[in-house]
């Protein structure tokens, strides 16, 4: 009797599951996709389809080595240890200590010096001004 309760639940969550909608095809992009779509294709980003690939390389070893011998086995740890090795090795691995918003802004700033535009201008904001006035204004001393 006491797990008696569960059955109206697991009625609830079934229905609460199904939905009527159609998925894949059916699902639209926000309206900014075709806007963004159009403004990476005008600075020569490549579409997804239209990317290349690295072809596949030939296998070290023979098709006919079982897959459970201790040379495939060799074989295998040395692959992973070289592409480890590889991935730990690239400068690109490296974790970054920077906010997104700084991110960001360096992008923003690699964007205008391939666009030609001047970076952003380093003036003192409002606050800083004033936080100088304050210290440095002064009365003079007088005799």
């Amino acid at each position: 009797m006491t797990k008696a309760w569960l059955i109206p639940v697991f009625a609830l969550f079934v229905v609460g599951c199904t939905t009527t909608e159609t998925t894949g095809s059916g699902v639209q992009p926000p309206e900014w996709y075709e806007q963004r779509q159009a403004e990476l294709a005008a600075r020569g980003f490549p579409q997804i389809a239209n990317v290349p690939t690295v072809p596949q390389t030939e296998t070290d070893g023979d098709e006919s080595i079982d897959a459970d011998s201790k040379r495939a086995k060799d074989q295998a740890v040395r692959r992973r240890t070289a592409l480890y090795q590889a991935i730990v090795k690239d400068p690109r691995a490296a974790p970054t200590y920077l906010t997104p918003q700084e991110i960001a802004a360096w992008g923003q700033e690699q964007l205008s010096k391939l666009e030609g535009r001047p970076g952003p201008a380093d003036f003192l904001t409002d606050q800083e001004v004033a936080s100088l006035r304050a210290r440095f204004d002064r009365r003079r001393a007088r005799r």
